[in-house]
């Protein structure tokens, strides 16, 4: 889909830019950058990005923070691909692991 610069502009004439809490931080062991990935949370989403691909997430599980980290703490696999926002990526297996590390992880506020 082709779209002109003109449809474009009035696509996005009326949007603002509107402040939403958010938290972001890198998992990984020190000194290295293997198996390491970021993890960004808004509410409804989670972005998970890394060597190992990128993923987002999107629930109404995640409306809090704390919701997030619980639901993905407990989830199956299933019920994490029923949240991928795009195409189901290879390595699916991998990125639920390391969301479910996150989730259990009891030291990041």
């Amino acid at each position: 889909m082709t779209q002109s610069k003109e449809d474009i502009q009035r696509t996005f004439q009326n949007h603002k830019i509107i402040a939403s809490e958010s938290k972001s931080w890198y998992i990984g062991t020190p000194g290295t950058t293997q198996h390491s990935f970021s993890v960004t949370w808004s509410p409804g989403s989670i972005l998970l990005y890394g060597q190992a691909g990128n993923v987002t997430l999107i629930a109404t599980e995640f409306s809090s923070y704390e919701n997030a980290k619980k639901w993905l703490g407990s989830c199956e696999i299933n019920d994490f691909k029923r949240t991928i926002a795009h195409e189901i990526p290879e390595n699916l297996a991998y990125l639920h692991e390391a969301c479910r590390f996150w989730g259990n992880e009891p030291h990041y506020k």
